[in-house]
């Protein structure tokens, strides 16, 4: 499936498996959020706005029992799973991922950095935050959620479809966490 100059209003969607799919340039008018996505070959390329990728199957099943047949089928689904995402070409208005691994996301390594847990667990401890300049506020706060959800590696991801004034700063962190040997090098 190939879907190219669309928009998306007002929606969620998943639990999901999509497979060979290509999306490019797709405007949403607030955040599309996808709950518990299984991803095999996905492109998302060009003009993207807001997306969120939970791990979770919904809300109500977060942190409780429900939640895991869901997470025994993703780490089934992706241990054969060549690559799930790529991203290399995408520019968000903004973008948040989670339950997909990092390792199988196909990235931009400027603007898309991966993230390990046995890196950051090196490198984030106490007073690690003092290395960075003072604005970068954000990151910080997605390694501390990163390391709350017990994922194994993650992508985090410079919105480069945003305006200047929030797309730079949150680009020049990401370098930042690169500098300091948080992100994995490239």
């Amino acid at each position: 499936m190939e879907l190219v100059d669309c928009a998306i209003n007002g929606c969620n969607a998943g639990p999901l498996i999509a497979s060979e799919v290509k999306i490019s340039n797709l405007k949403t008018d607030d955040l599309l959020i996808l709950w518990s996505p299984y991803l095999d070959r996905v492109v998302l390329s060009g003009e993207i706005g807001k997306m969120k990728v939970n791990a979770t199957a919904d809300p109500s099943t977060h942190g409780n029992p429900k939640q895991k047949p869901f997470d025994d089928y993703r780490e089934q689904f992706y241990s054969s799973v060549e690559w799930a995402l790529d991203i290399s070409t995408a520019r968000f208005k903004a973008f948040d991922i989670r339950g997909v691994p990092g390792r199988l996301i196909r990235r931009d390594p400027e603007s898309q950095v991966l993230i390990t847990r046995e890196r950051a667990l090196q490198v984030a401890t106490p007073g690690w935050e003092q290395k960075l300049d003072p604005s970068n506020k954000l990151w910080p706060f997605m390694v501390d959620l990163f390391l709350g959800d017990g994922d194994a590696d993650t992508v985090f991801v410079a919105p480069l479809g945003a305006a200047k004034a929030k797309r730079d700063p949150l680009l020049k962190g990401l370098q930042e966490l690169r500098r300091i040997g948080l992100a994995e090098p490239d």
